[in-house]
């Protein structure tokens, strides 16, 4: 029996040399795990629209300057899911509140090793690690 496919986006939100990273809720999948902020991509929405709708949603923030980054795709027991990573800022990091998430921290990337995170993105991380 195949398993079903997610469609999923991620931001990878930078202010300088730090980057936003959240800590999923205790009781959802990877619970306390860290990530970066997205979410499912609804039928009819280009990735770019999701990623825009779920940092709004879940931390209040407009993004800019959005740009393609990469994809990773990651099997777990019961789906596989298919997640775009954008790189890209935000218009006032002030306004930033934690809604979904435990917690949020902006982090350096020489810090990022100190951080558990959920295992698509910790593929993307070793992607990420050479282009920084």
């Amino acid at each position: 029996m195949s398993k079903p496919v997610l469609k999923v986006t991620a931001a990878i939100i930078y202010n300088g040399n730090k980057f936003l990273i959240c800590q999923r809720p205790k009781e959802k999948a990877c619970g306390l795990l860290w990530e970066f902020p997205g979410g499912k991509i609804e039928p009819g929405e280009t990735p770019e629209d999701c990623i825009s709708r779920e940092c709004m949603e879940e931390l209040g923030i407009e993004l800019e300057n959005i740009r393609y980054f990469c994809d990773t795709e990651y099997e777990y027991p019961d789906k596989i899911i298919n997640l775009v990573f954008f790189k890209t800022t935000i218009k006032d990091p002030e306004q930033l509140v934690v809604k979904e998430h435990n917690d949020t921290v902006w982090v350096d990337s020489s810090k990022l090793d100190k951080y558990v995170f959920c295992p698509t993105d910790t593929k993307m991380l070793e992607q990420f690690r050479n282009c920084l």
